[in-house]
């Protein structure tokens, strides 16, 4: 018996061995594989118009019975004594409750359908979602036409969220990196609105008119754009929000521009005393426009530089090489009325802040001279237009971009471009953007911590300005 199993086994062993063979001639080692060049398009979508002035985007998805809404309304920036009217704003309109849905009923009846209505509120826009199962959606425009068209803005509502402000105000400074984040755009924006933040002063100033006030100058259909996709047709939607928005009325909304930024470099080196065992820093410059023409080539220059993990520059000599920081990256923002900003930064240990520090820089300064290596081109390239498959992964994602983009001004198929701009990009076309957009002698630094257990003294770098925190 033992005899019979033992040529068995060898017979299919010899047949394993020549059909593995075989099969190993057809297949091809991975690196021989070729693969058709990657096209994406943005799914066929319809635009909305309606009556009051409403504009927006619709993609039909029979795949769930669910709806989801994304709105934008556009909002002018408060006045520099009011900085954080449009959060406690925003907040207040969904939280405060409406003329005919009580805050708290409101929340009862989203529960007990497993729904969601949210706001939003910052400084240039208030976002507003929407997500239920189909059978819903004629309650929940019921409760959004309510708020948006009637907010009650109580007196104890505000107030809560006064509170709340306050208080996330209060323990900013218990946070390094919260006070780097908010001191650097004060030193990169200075007096310009964009480096404005809230404070107990302006939070602590806002009245219930101002919030009436922000409602009625900004909260209109002719000043929102909106996005629906889910189990609905186009007349189902148009049908169902002709109907249920009907008490928000459409009215003259004057936007306050931002004003002018004059795109310039200061050289600075800033530094905010905190007794913890961390040099946190943070250093860079003002970024980019959203419509400048270069704006695919730098962003993969960063993305060699500092932005694209544990592949750049940045987080492998700083992090992998040298073992200085867990978390290190950069960042090359944009911005579609003035500009970003351009931040490099690291949380290291007190003891190696300096070091941390002049190696960033160094690898800045490398880049703007050398720019990126062919491999690294290819490379970034290549991961780069890989990760923009993700951009189409839903219906919803699509749409939301679709809003966004449109109050932002720009085209609606700026991802489809982007895309075959970063594909035709070649590596000179990327060491000309770090050449151009990198200004290592214009850089401003910030380092929070206690220089007194700092590597080197950061007077190595230029002179000091000591920047004290309020207490």
């Amino acid at each position: 018996m033992r005899r019979a199993v033992t040529i068995v086994l060898i017979l299919s062993l010899a047949l394993a061995c020549t059909g593995g063979a075989a099969w190993a001639k057809k297949v091809k080692h991975p690196n021989e594989l070729s693969y058709p060049d990657i096209k994406l398009k943005t799914p066929e979508y319809e635009t909305l118009e309606f009556e009051n002035g409403m504009t927006g985007f619709f993609l039909e998805d029979h795949e769930v019975p669910v709806v989801s809404i994304y709105m934008l309304v556009e909002t002018s920036r408060p006045p520099q004594e009011k900085t954080g009217l449009n959060d406690l704003g925003a907040w207040a309109v969904r939280n405060g409750g409406g003329e005919n849905w009580d805050a708290d009923k409101i929340n009862e009846e989203l529960e007990f359908v497993a729904a969601s209505i949210e706001f939003n509120g910052s400084a240039r826009r208030t976002s507003v979602s929407v997500n239920c199962l189909k059978k819903d959606l004629g309650l929940c425009l019921s409760i959004l036409n309510d708020l948006l068209a009637n907010p009650a803005f109580p007196d104890e509502k505000i107030e809560l969220r006064r509170e709340t402000m306050l208080e996330d105000i209060r323990r900013e400074n218990d946070e390094p990196r919260n006070i780097a984040r908010r001191e650097f755009r004060t030193i990169v924006y200075g007096d310009h609105p964009m480096g404005w933040h809230a404070t107990e002063e302006t939070v602590g100033a806002i009245t219930r008119d101002d919030l009436v006030r922000y409602h009625n100058q900004h909260f209109h259909p002719n000043n929102a754009i909106i996005g629906v996709t889910g189990d609905v047709t186009k007349d189902e939607i148009v049908a169902a929000l002709d109907k249920s928005l009907t008490g928000w009325q459409p009215a003259t909304v004057a936007i306050e521009p931002e004003p002018e930024m004059e795109l310039s470099f200061s050289p600075s080196v800033n530094y905010v005393e905190k007794e913890i065992h961390q040099g946190v820093i943070m250093l860079g410059h003002l970024g980019m426009n959203s419509r400048d023409e270069n704006l695919v080539a730098v962003r993969l220059m960063n993305f060699i530089l500092g932005g694209g993990s544990f592949t750049s520059r940045i987080t492998q000599k700083v992090r992998t090489d040298e073992g200085l920081a867990y978390a290190t990256y950069s960042r090359y923002g944009d911005d579609p009325w003035t500009y970003g900003l351009f931040t490099a930064s690291s949380q290291t240990k007190a003891e190696s802040s300096a070091r941390a520090l002049a190696l960033i820089l160094e690898i800045i300064e490398e880049m703007r001279n050398e720019g990126p290596t062919v491999e690294e081109f290819e490379g970034a390239r290549d991961a780069y237009l890989n990760r923009h498959v993700f951009d189409y992964e839903s219906n919803k994602t699509v749409v939301n971009r679709l809003v966004t983009l449109s109050w932002k001004g720009l085209p609606l198929d700026t991802a489809e471009r982007e895309f075959e701009q970063i594909a035709a990009l070649t590596v000179d076309d990327v060491k000309k953007a770090a050449a151009d957009y990198l200004h290592p002698d214009g850089i401003a630094i910030l380092v929070v911590g206690d220089q007194a257990s700092f590597d080197q003294p950061l007077s190595n770098f230029g002179e000091v300005n000591v920047i004290e925190l309020a207490e």
